[in-house]
């Protein structure tokens, strides 16, 4: 039996030698890419596939910068079709991940060490690594050597069996009828046929695997099934603007044959066992895009799940069937996990769970409790890790967090919120880990959609001064910035800045007396005021003035999401501050709190939360409310939906008394830092 699999296929280019080139195929790559987590900044990674994304995924994790390359004009063009490619394309820019798509490279340009790429149209790229995810390349070294029939891979016919009739092969070292497969799936059906004709147990025959995939990246549901590119079929297609979701079907002869499911994948092994099975669909074309919401009438209350026969296919990644999962439930296995530690379901790629979970339930007949975790990496809760380290009494890194509650990798959803939750808890003994940041943060500037980044300098209740105009105006002058706007928060926005400029400006902005409005951040962004009685023949009370001592109070602390406020200066409530998160209405004889508003995707009044008659008094609960908010709020829970978990009358139990609000108050760090003056990426460059 010959299993020698296959080896990464590294594409011939003059320059493939210098350090800094490697594939993304084991163990020794991934450590090398780690390795340069701090050293290389910026990473081209060749190959728009499956592997190649999820490569770039990673990398962008780890804090590189990153562009894909590619030499067609969409990304995933063996698994997708160009619509959803760019549908995909889209959500993984707003990740911060770029792309050269259409371009050859020609070259690896450097010394030693790679310092940039070069294509055919003539354009470079300036880069600290090439990772190349290309495709495979059969090892099938062994078989020449002892005259096994070869091309481009050990050749195989339907019993596995290879030219000598006493060698056998399978994997990804062999051909089959003109194909190699380079998933797992079709070894499982590979292995099987083999053991079973080796064993003379059955004559059951390999005619090639019909292979799905699903992309593993957080966030990010795409599912993809047999053929998608053949004119001639039909084409059947949703899609849903709002939820940002694609359905494309493929139909041929009254059979699917194709499904590409983008934004929601929960018909993906619905559509999968239609094809594998060559169901004639015409009885339940009609509801066909729908997915599996009743075939037919001999059906009707039958679960999808329920249909399923016992040797179907759940788990692609570990091959186990259905009725694998039934026989693990009667062998004792009473819960989900008990029943993925026995069968292996479920631990790969993640994108049977649902499915599993189905069935799971079904069996056992028990009602499956499904927890909501933090992410893919870990089975502890937000809740549960967030307590744990509030539990903690000394610093720890967030590679210890993770050891500690046994998470089996990482994410672009827990780093940032582990690293957030030990800022909050340590607050100046704890040192960021800038690497686990979403790049925004780390880069202190908004990245725009053409690559280009977006700065904010404070303007504390929406007030400047001509000086302060006067700088900005040469400022934007000097360095050209194509885009200056007033923002809806009453600052100003200047757009369209290279990154090579953000220092430089950042320099000059500070120096004419302004800091950075963390515009950027999950902080405090803006108070909102009106002009108050300075002016308003309506004011009640110095709006402007209270909502400058607001911001000074808060300004700079990282929370759980951005946090904006507000102050009208009379009821009439010029400055909107009732659907803030946190607001002030001024009256004749004080002040109303009001809190968890919200104006976005979704609109929330305020709730009234209490009256205070001096500014130091609710400048005092403010700074309580942020520190409470700060500990107990999940990380991007906005106050909104923070005061709709715990509920309002919870908050107001916590701050009930002036001794509480005084010690929450005191909690809040005083400490703070302009990153405009702390962080210079020229030293990184």
């Amino acid at each position: 039996m010959l299993c020698t699999g296959s080896t990464p296929f590294i594409l011939p280019l003059p320059g493939k030698e210098l350090k800094g080139v490697v594939s993304f195929r084991d163990i020794y790559d991934v450590e090398y890419m780690q390795s340069e987590a701090g050293k290389s900044k910026k990473v081209a990674v060749i190959g728009t596939g499956l592997l190649g994304l999820e490569a770039a995924n990673g990398l962008n994790e780890l804090g590189f910068k990153v562009t894909v390359i590619g030499n067609m004009d969409s990304i995933m063009n063996m698994q997708l079709d160009a619509s959803s490619g760019h549908l995909l394309q889209k959500v993984l820019e707003q990740k911060n991940i770029s792309f050269k798509l259409g371009a050859i490279t020609s070259k690896i340009i450097g010394k030693d060490k790679v310092a940039s790429l070069e294509f055919e149209d003539g354009t470079t790229l300036e880069t600290d690594m090439v990772v190349m995810s290309v495709g495979i390349v059969p090892n099938d070294a062994l078989a020449k050597k002892i005259g096994l029939h070869t091309d481009r891979g050990i050749i195989v016919n339907d019993t596995m069996m290879t030219s000598d009739p006493v060698i056998y092969s399978v994997g990804e070292c062999i051909k089959h009828r003109g194909t190699t497969y380079g998933l797992v799936a079709p070894l499982f059906e590979q292995a099987r046929v083999c053991a079973e004709q080796v064993c003379e147990i059955s004559h059951h025959m390999y005619t090639g695997s019909d292979i799905s995939t699903k992309l593993k990246i957080s966030g990010v549901d795409v599912f993809s099934a047999g053929e998608f590119d053949n004119d001639e079929d039909e084409i059947m297609c949703s899609k849903d603007h709002a939820l940002n979701t694609r359905k494309r079907l493929s139909i041929r002869n009254n059979k699917l044959v194709g499904a590409v499911l983008f934004g929601d994948s929960t018909d993906g092994l619905f559509y999968f066992d239609l094809i594998k099975k060559e169901t004639d669909i015409t009885d339940i074309r009609k509801t066909l895009l729908f997915g599996d919401i009743g075939i037919d009438e001999s059906s009707a209350g039958a679960s999808g799940v329920e249909k399923m026969t016992d040797d179907e296919q759940v788990c692609g990644c570990v091959g186990v069937t259905k009725g694998d999962i039934i026989t693990s439930v009667a062998n004792g296995c009473n819960t989900f996990e008990a029943m993925q530690a026995d069968t292996g379901c479920a631990t790969g790629c993640g994108g049977c769970e649902s499915v599993a979970k189905q069935i799971f339930s079904f069996v056992s007949g028990a009602e499956l409790v499904i927890k909501e975790t933090l992410c893919g990496c870990s089975s502890h809760s937000t809740a549960e890790v967030r307590e744990y380290v509030r539990a903690l009494n000394t610093v720890k890194t967030i590679d210890e967090v993770r050891c500690a509650l046994e998470f089996t990798s990482t994410c672009e959803t827990c780093g940032p919120a582990i690293n957030y939750y030990l800022s909050s808890q340590f607050n100046d003994a704890y040192v960021h880990n800038d690497a686990e940041r979403p790049h925004n943060e780390r880069m202190h500037a908004n990245k725009q959609r053409d690559g280009t980044y977006s700065i904010v300098p404070q303007m504390q209740g929406g007030l400047t001064t001509p000086a302060e105009l006067k700088s900005l105006a040469e400022i934007a002058v000097k360095y050209e910035v194509p885009t200056v706007k007033v923002t809806g928060g009453q600052r100003i926005d200047l757009l369209g800045i290279p990154e090579e400029n953000l220092n430089d400006m950042w320099d000059e902005i500070a120096a004419a007396g302004m800091e950075s409005g963390y515009a950027y951040g999950k902080a405090t962004r803006t108070c909102k005021s009106c002009v108050g009685t300075d002016h308003c023949m309506m004011g009640t009370q110095d709006s402007m003035g209270l909502s400058v001592k607001m911001e000074d109070a808060v300004w700079s602390h990282f929370m759980p999401h951005k946090f904006k406020m507000g102050v009208s200066g009379c009821p009439r409530n010029c400055a909107e501050a009732t659907i803030k998160d946190f607001g002030v209405i001024c009256t004749e004889k004080g002040y109303e709190i009001h809190v968890a508003g919200a104006c976005g995707i979704r609109t929330k009044a305020c709730l009234k939360d209490r009256f205070f008659e001096t500014e130091e008094e609710v400048i005092e609960y403010l700074k309580a409310f942020v520190q409470l908010y700060r500990t107990e709020g999940n990380y991007l829970e906005r106050v909104m939906h923070f005061e709709e978990r715990v509920g309002l009358d919870y908050i107001q139990s916590k701050l009930d008394t002036a001794e509480k609000i005084k010690q929450w108050a005191n909690a809040l760090p005083k400490t703070i830092a302009n990153p405009w003056k702390t962080t210079d990426h020229r030293k990184s460059a």
